[in-house]
Protein backbone atom coordinates (compact mmCIF):
# COMPACT_ATOMS: atom_id res chain seq x y z
CA UNK A 1 0.00 0.00 0.00
CA UNK A 2 2.96 2.53 0.46
CA UNK A 3 4.25 1.47 -2.89
CA UNK A 4 0.20 2.32 -3.85
CA UNK A 5 0.80 6.21 -1.77
CA UNK A 6 -1.29 5.22 0.83
CA UNK A 7 -0.17 7.32 3.99
CA UNK A 8 1.44 5.27 6.72
CA UNK A 9 -2.27 7.11 9.26
CA UNK A 10 -4.37 5.34 6.17
CA UNK A 11 -2.54 2.08 6.84
CA UNK A 12 -2.54 2.54 10.58
CA UNK A 13 -6.28 2.71 10.11
CA UNK A 14 -6.62 -0.52 7.77
CA UNK A 15 -5.00 -2.22 10.06
CA UNK A 16 -6.78 -1.26 13.42
CA UNK A 17 -9.64 -2.14 11.13
CA UNK A 18 -8.41 -5.87 10.20
CA UNK A 19 -7.21 -6.51 13.79
CA UNK A 20 -11.01 -5.94 15.28
CA UNK A 21 -12.95 -8.26 12.36
CA UNK A 22 -10.07 -10.82 12.57
CA UNK A 23 -7.62 -11.80 14.91
CA UNK A 24 -4.05 -13.62 13.78
CA UNK A 25 -2.51 -16.23 15.46
CA UNK A 26 0.03 -15.20 17.45
CA UNK A 27 2.67 -16.76 15.32
CA UNK A 28 1.08 -15.65 12.26
CA UNK A 29 0.96 -11.93 13.82
CA UNK A 30 4.42 -11.79 15.10
CA UNK A 31 5.57 -13.01 11.17
CA UNK A 32 3.79 -9.83 10.38
CA UNK A 33 5.13 -7.61 12.68
CA UNK A 34 8.83 -8.94 11.71
CA UNK A 35 7.86 -8.49 7.46
CA UNK A 36 6.52 -4.81 8.24
CA UNK A 37 9.32 -3.68 10.21
CA UNK A 38 11.84 -5.01 7.92
CA UNK A 39 9.93 -3.65 4.95
CA UNK A 40 9.41 0.06 7.05
CA UNK A 41 13.19 -0.03 7.21
CA UNK A 42 13.95 -0.41 3.90
CA UNK A 43 11.83 1.66 2.56
CA UNK A 44 11.06 4.66 4.45
CA UNK A 45 13.21 4.83 7.38
CA UNK A 46 10.84 6.18 9.45
CA UNK A 47 11.76 9.06 12.22
CA UNK A 48 10.45 8.65 15.82
CA UNK A 49 10.04 11.69 17.69
CA UNK A 50 11.29 12.42 21.13
CA UNK A 51 7.50 12.23 21.90
CA UNK A 52 7.03 8.70 20.67
CA UNK A 53 10.36 7.40 22.31
CA UNK A 54 8.99 9.07 25.54
CA UNK A 55 5.43 7.51 24.76
CA UNK A 56 7.11 3.87 24.18
CA UNK A 57 9.11 4.42 27.02
CA UNK A 58 6.42 5.04 29.40
CA UNK A 59 4.19 2.50 27.84
CA UNK A 60 6.95 -0.24 28.58
CA UNK A 61 7.77 0.66 31.79
CA UNK A 62 3.76 0.53 32.77
CA UNK A 63 3.66 -2.85 31.01
CA UNK A 64 7.29 -3.79 33.41
CA UNK A 65 4.90 -2.22 36.48
CA UNK A 66 1.68 -4.36 35.65
CA UNK A 67 3.39 -7.88 34.79
CA UNK A 68 5.27 -7.32 38.54
CA UNK A 69 2.30 -6.60 39.80
CA UNK A 70 0.39 -9.42 38.62
CA UNK A 71 3.06 -11.73 39.23
CA UNK A 72 2.76 -11.11 42.94
CA UNK A 73 -0.78 -11.77 43.45
CA UNK A 74 -0.38 -14.94 41.29
CA UNK A 75 2.63 -15.85 43.97
CA UNK A 76 0.66 -15.29 47.07
CA UNK A 77 -2.66 -16.91 45.00
CA UNK A 78 -0.69 -19.95 44.94
CA UNK A 79 0.56 -20.00 48.09
CA UNK A 80 -2.06 -18.89 50.05
CA UNK A 81 -5.25 -19.49 47.79
CA UNK A 82 -7.62 -16.83 47.69
CA UNK A 83 -6.31 -12.78 48.30
CA UNK A 84 -7.86 -10.33 50.49
CA UNK A 85 -9.13 -7.54 48.07
CA UNK A 86 -7.35 -5.21 50.32
CA UNK A 87 -4.13 -6.34 49.29
CA UNK A 88 -4.89 -6.32 45.92
CA UNK A 89 -5.81 -3.28 45.64
CA UNK A 90 -2.63 -2.34 48.16
CA UNK A 91 -0.32 -4.04 45.02
CA UNK A 92 -2.64 -2.30 42.27
CA UNK A 93 -1.56 1.18 43.61
CA UNK A 94 2.00 0.14 43.92
CA UNK A 95 4.65 2.51 41.14
CA UNK A 96 7.51 1.35 41.92
CA UNK A 97 8.67 -1.28 40.18
CA UNK A 98 12.24 -1.90 42.73
CA UNK A 99 9.54 -1.89 45.86
CA UNK A 100 7.26 -4.86 43.67
CA UNK A 101 10.46 -6.81 43.23
CA UNK A 102 11.41 -7.28 46.91
CA UNK A 103 7.37 -7.80 47.63
CA UNK A 104 7.70 -10.64 45.27
CA UNK A 105 11.21 -12.20 46.74
CA UNK A 106 9.04 -11.67 50.40
CA UNK A 107 5.99 -13.28 48.93
CA UNK A 108 7.69 -16.78 47.90
CA UNK A 109 8.73 -16.74 51.32
CA UNK A 110 6.42 -14.92 54.11
CA UNK A 111 4.52 -17.97 56.68
CA UNK A 112 1.03 -16.07 56.12
CA UNK A 113 -1.25 -14.09 53.68
CA UNK A 114 -1.69 -12.06 57.33
CA UNK A 115 2.00 -11.29 58.14
CA UNK A 116 2.23 -9.98 54.14
CA UNK A 117 -0.69 -7.34 54.38
CA UNK A 118 1.45 -6.61 57.75
CA UNK A 119 4.32 -6.03 55.71
CA UNK A 120 1.92 -4.06 53.03
CA UNK A 121 0.85 -1.71 55.76
CA UNK A 122 4.60 -1.19 57.45
CA UNK A 123 5.48 0.18 53.88
CA UNK A 124 2.54 2.23 52.84
CA UNK A 125 2.99 3.71 56.46
CA UNK A 126 6.67 4.58 55.15
CA UNK A 127 5.70 6.38 52.16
Amino acid sequence: MFERGYDREYILGLFRFIDWVMVLPEELANNFKTELRSYEEVNRMRYVTSIERLAKAEGIEQGILQTSRENLIEVLETRFGLVPSSIVEVVNQIQESAVLKMLLKRAIAIPSVAEFEQLLSSIASQE
